[in-house]
């Protein structure tokens, strides 16, 4: 138990460290929320990722304020959005598609099915988080929600988050009163793994169509950019 907490202060310090050195704002009180979830160190982990998305965008010359409900302030090109962060966990699923491919002696076999032990495919689960994080939403100013997953299953992250956002475009076609979903404007995925090659990428933004304000061309181009987190 020691151990476990040793290295779960050193994660706090080390983000902390490192939101500071990157220019970050606010970083007291997230540092506080870290510390107080410390005596859970899977909670820490998960609120670790907001200040993985922070440093990315913070590379990507953004500025970032950390907070709550949502997670982040961001300020970039002249223009301030919101996002809420959920990390997911690696899955049961991943330890089963593991000893299916050792299994396999190179054939092929099929993985990534999340439905047959969680009963949702793995696109549905960033729309499930879509619809659970709705309250987390700021009145007319544009949100996204970025999803930081440690599990193969949701990749490639380019058909997921377009897969979710998607889901998010039909659920307002049906129920075109939904204010919460209608404050989404598109979802970002962050995946442990990405494409290979020159063009590397494990971060894709899918926009959602019917959203409200409209965000601006340029923070739509800037945002489907972002092509790596670290």
């Amino acid at each position: 138990m020691r151990v476990m907490n040793d290295i779960t202060n050193l994660r706090i310090e080390y983000a902390s460290s490192a939101l500071r050195t990157a220019g970050a704002l606010d970083v007291d009180a997230y540092e506080q929320k870290l510390r107080q979830n410390s005596p859970n160190p899977a909670q820490v982990i998960n609120h670790l990722s907001e200040a993985r998305v922070a440093l990315m965008f913070l590379g990507n010359g953004a500025q970032v304020t950390m907070r709550d409900r949502p997670d982040l302030r961001i300020g970039w090109f002249g223009i301030v959005f919101y996002a809420e962060v959920k990390h997911i966990n690696r899955k049961a699923q991943d330890e089963l598609d593991e000893v299916a491919m050792i299994s396999s002696h190179g054939k092929l076999v099929p993985i990534g099915d999340t439905s047959r032990i969680e009963r949702r495919h793995p696109y549905e689960q960033p729309y499930d988080v879509a619809v659970k994080k709705s309250s987390t939403r700021i009145d007319a100013a544009v949100n996204i929600l970025v999803v930081d997953s440690c599990s193969e299953s949701m990749e490639p992250a380019g058909a997921m988050a377009q897969s979710a956002a998607s889901m998010c475009d039909e659920e307002l076609r049906k129920n075109p009163h939904d204010s919460a979903l209608r404050k989404l404007h598109g979802i970002m995925l962050i995946t442990s793994w990405g494409s290979v090659g020159r063009n590397s990428r494990n971060v894709a933004f899918a926009m959602t169509k019917y959203a409200a304000p409209p965000m601006s061309l340029k923070l739509i181009q800037a945002l489907d950019s972002v092509g790596f987190c670290e």
